[in-house]
């Protein structure tokens, strides 16, 4: 990482980042109507077998083309249409238009509309907004992050026998061949939570857990988050310790107190105790 204050000239001041917080917003409430017009009735399977909505669909075809008007130099990333564009400027947008798709279509209030960007293969923007919760993340590199306007930050706990670990879906284990995380985890840690995609990551910026375990994703399910996870005082990495969303597809964000205990665990170093 570069560190240092993200420059926002290089999108248009704050005032571009205020139109990119409305636009994700605006987005939000399109899909609670799609929702609430029995979006979740009509969902279809993409090749690998994953869910796909009408709101997947409508919320990343609205905030590309909202992107690619404002911004025709800068590079796209999304789930559901892949990487376009020039990358002349350094910057690329990245989006996962419903991440939760699962909790979106059993009526879970945990889905979220994720706005990242980085500048130099480094992310430096994240925007999370959880319509159903009606709670927005808000982070820039140097600047801070905030919940619905209020600053955030991660919990102080220090060892592993006192660690809340989040964690998704058991299937990300599994499929990813990292099924012995599991009970390594439940040994070493005080206890274990359940709080799949962003919400692992707004329970560990809002202090609620210490850490958050994340196989199996890409980097449209991460790049926003790990900017508002290192500006709310914590760690992101990948299970190798590299600082990058692309590097690898398993990755632990933690209150940065655990951190490296925690890595040196599913390493499969001995466990504490």
């Amino acid at each position: 990482m570069t560190g240092g204050k993200f420059d926002l000239e290089r999108i248009g001041g704050r005032a571009a980042l205020a139109a990119l917080i409305d636009e994700v917003l605006e987005a939000g409430q399109d899909a609670l109507a799609l929702y609430r017009g029995g979006a979740a009735n009509r969902t279809k399977r993409k090749p690998d077998r994953s869910p796909v909505t009408e709101a997947d669909q409508a919320v990343e075809r609205r905030l590309r083309r909202f992107l690619v008007e404002r911004y025709p130099d800068a590079a796209f990333l999304g789930e559901e249409t892949g990487a376009s564009g020039p990358d002349g400027s350094g910057l690329r947008w990245v989006v996962d238009p419903i991440d939760g798709t699962r909790a979106f279509i059993r009526g879970i209030p945990t889905w979220s509309i994720l706005l990242g960007l980085e500048a130099d293969g480094e992310p430096v923007v994240g925007i999370a907004y959880m319509p159903a919760a009606d709670d927005l993340f808000v982070a820039t590199r140097g600047r801070g992050a905030f919940c619905n306007g209020r600053p955030l930050r991660v919990s102080s706990v220090e060892s592993l026998e006192d660690c809340v670990v989040s964690h998704g879906a058991l299937s990300q284990f599994t499929d990813m061949s990292r099924g012995e995380w599991l009970p390594r985890l439940a040994r070493a840690t005080y206890t274990q939570r359940g709080f799949a995609d962003f919400d692992g990551y707004r329970q560990l910026v809002l202090g609620r857990v210490d850490a958050m375990i994340d196989p199996g994703v890409a980097p449209w399910d991460v790049c926003a988050a790990a900017v508002i996870v290192r500006e709310a005082g914590g760690r992101f990495t990948n299970v190798e310790g590299e600082e990058s969303i692309h590097g690898g597809t398993c990755f632990v964000a933690s209150n940065g107190g655990v951190h490296d205990a925690l890595l040196g665990l599913l390493s499969g170093e001995p466990e504490p105790g």
